[in-house]
């Protein structure tokens, strides 16, 4: 994929265009915004045009280096999740640091991957800065994070700021048809409509039970409004079916929060479940089930028991 095919976000591309362009990529780059909003897909676009082999316009997407990055085999591109337990941990970042100063193996530069910042403590995070006040010649490091918020202003300062936004209900539209040519065009404007034009969302929606965890992630939010607990106690058993429909759900929750939060404040959502609960829940609940929507997909990510899982869940979103 092309800069210029990346969806939406006008103004975050022409000022990467022009950077691109100008050969002046900054050495620190934060990428920001909701989940589905394609940070890792412009990271990785912004990646290869780091290694890209190519005398003239880059990336090219078709030189060696462009195309080990497309499959992510780079040995110069290195990615450190925040989702993945104790990849950005102060011992992980400080291995960063110490590589950064070996040469590129194969490409002019090495570039870093670090996603999900968010999960990045306050001491792996001045680790870190140490190599950003005075980063090696070469190396670039793109950082993703949902909100620059949740990074140390030390960090923010010596990093290039991108913020990213869902695409217009009609662009997201065109580029989900483009993707799921096989989705009916109701189909598609329906999740777009419920996904406030975030495609990343949308697909989530529409593929591998989207739509069905987004209902069952709804369903579960509106059972928080409950003064039993059974109802929600049921509805969470049902992620005992499977891990990965479980990950969606938790996926869609932590959706379906952040708009309860925004219709809390007085900005307008499509999602009837979010809308309700904000009439009802103070935003500081709502915030507080958003961050326990968060802890869930953590859980996830490691071995835990279903059964366990479901439990924990209930009583975490009514505490």
């Amino acid at each position: 994929m092309l800069l210029s095919e990346f969806a939406a976000n006008t103004t975050v591309k022409n000022e990467l265009s022009e950077t691109m362009k100008n050969n002046s990529l900054p050495h620190a780059i934060l990428l920001t915004g909701a989940k589905g909003t394609g940070k890792k897909t412009l990271a990785d676009m912004i990646a290869q045009y780091c290694v890209c082999s190519s005398d003239t316009a880059r990336p090219c997407g078709i030189c060696p280096d462009c195309l080990k990055a497309q499959k992510q085999i780079h040995p110069d591109i290195v990615t450190a999740d925040g989702n993945n337990t104790g990849a950005l941990s102060i011992d992980s970042v400080r291995k960063i640091r110490a590589s950064a100063y070996i040469k590129p193996n194969e490409a002019a530069a090495k570039v870093y991957l670090l996603l999900n910042c968010e999960k990045m403590l306050p001491p792996a995070q001045n680790a870190f800065l140490k190599i950003l006040e005075e980063p090696p010649e070469n190396v670039v490091f793109i950082m993703t994070a949902v909100s620059a918020s949740s990074l140390l202003q030390t960090v923010r300062s010596r990093s290039r700021i991108f913020s990213l936004y869902p695409a217009a209900v009609s662009e997201a539209v065109n580029e989900v048809q483009k993707r799921l040519p096989e989705k009916s065009a109701d189909e598609i404007k329906n999740a777009a409509e419920r996904c406030g034009g975030n495609i990343g969302m949308i697909l989530q929606t529409l593929e591998n039970g989207g739509e069905e965890a987004m209902k069952l992630a709804e369903e579960i939010f509106s059972a928080i409004l409950l003064s039993v607990e059974y109802p929600l106690l049921t509805l969470t058993y049902r992620l005992t079916q499977s891990r990965n429909f479980a990950v969606n759900v938790a996926d869609c929750l932590i959706e379906v929060s952040a708009e309860a939060v925004k219709a809390s404040a007085g900005v307008k959502t499509s999602c009837a479940a979010a809308e309700n609960a904000a009439k009802k829940i103070s935003k500081k609940r709502l915030i507080k089930i958003q961050n326990k929507a968060q802890k869930a997909r953590e859980i996830l990510n490691s071995n835990v028991n279903m059964n366990f899982f479901c439990t924990w869940l209930c009583a975490a979103l009514r505490s």
